[in-house]
């Protein structure tokens, strides 16, 4: 995988295990010794030219790579989820029908749905788009997501369960 120092943007080709995948994979950085600044700093994917056909959707991504992530336990799965939800920390901008937006981090994501935590007040059967930036040069990603369930998350946050429509 094509990875790139974030301090002097030096790129290069690891070999990931799984558990540096995961790494990288949950906060998008790792830390790698880097030759250019001669220390360890923070590394990311390394940008590069897509074509518009080779996108990738990164709902599907976080599907089919599932075996990389640790998977919640099963048995406590909430029966009614048709995919395995991955704990996976990511970047995503929320918009509300009314124009209102926010920047959040999911807590956890699926193939069918997510869930995180804002401060904002969501009733339940709200229609929302939420947009996320992959890593690299992938294009942003903007899915359609039905509030499903709220829970009270201490200090005026509330964790949200949201499905993804298709």
């Amino acid at each position: 995988m094509d990875l790139e120092c974030l301090s002097c943007h030096q790129r290069g080709r690891v070999d990931l295990t799984a558990e540096m995948f995961k790494e990288l994979s949950a906060s998008w950085k790792m830390l790698q010794n880097c030759g250019v600044c001669g220390e360890v700093t923070e590394w990311s994917f390394a940008e590069a030219p897509v074509e518009a056909e080779e996108q990738v959707d990164f709902w599907d991504w976080v599907a089919t790579t599932g075996e990389f992530f640790e998977r919640r336990d099963s048995a406590n799965q909430d029966e009614r989820r048709k995919e395995p939800r991955i704990d996976v920390h990511v970047p995503l901008r929320i918009a509300a029908a009314d124009g209102e937006e926010e920047m959040v981090t999911s807590q956890n994501i699926s193939k069918t749905g997510l869930c995180f935590l804002s401060l904002k007040t969501y009733k339940s059967g709200e229609m929302l788009e939420v947009t996320l930036q992959p890593p690299g040069a992938l294009a942003p990603q903007t899915k359609t997501a039905t509030i499903v369930r709220s829970t009270p998350a201490g200090s005026g946050m509330t964790l949200y369960g949201a499905r993804i429509e298709p």
